[in-house]
């Protein structure tokens, strides 16, 4: 895969219609906004079904978007399958329901069988999270 790859909108168009097949796509309504060699952006709209008792988004739900965002910063890399290792998160402010949640993920150092990655989530210019994660390379994808 090309380190200067920059995925078309025709390519964005058709990746959003194949996950949004994945269950939890479905239940979280993400989408992937850019794709280029080792970085990704995603957004996501705060439904009221994902706050908590105090009336803020949950931080589990926050955290699956952090990790989709680098999942999908390391598929750009050519990876077409990997699984989290581990990640960790840090909540910086509250995100509230109908605030949209853009996250921005970049792949620090992929090995072979291993890559680094971090997410910034954003809610307009305020940054209200941040992720760092260790994800294992299970097999390359097809792409050019």
């Amino acid at each position: 895969m090309q380190r200067d790859r920059v995925y078309s909108k025709e390519e964005m168009k058709k990746l959003n219609e194949k996950l949004k097949e994945a269950p939890l796509w479905k239940m979280i309504d993400m989408r992937i906004a850019s794709l280029k060699w080792g970085r990704s952006e995603m957004t996501m709209s705060i439904k009221d079904t994902y706050l908590n008792v105090m009336g803020t988004c949950h931080g589990g739900v926050i955290a699956a978007f952090a990790d989709t965002v680098m999942g999908s910063a390391l598929y750009s890399t050519g990876a077409a399958a990997s699984a989290t290792i581990e990640m960790n998160i840090n909540f910086l402010e509250p995100v509230a329901a109908g605030q949209v949640l853009t996250g921005r993920g970049e792949v620090l150092r992929k090995g072979k069988t291993t890559a680094v990655i971090r997410a910034d989530l954003f809610v307009g210019e305020t940054m209200v999270a941040a992720a760092r994660g260790t994800y294992s390379v299970l097999e390359p994808n097809k792409q050019k």
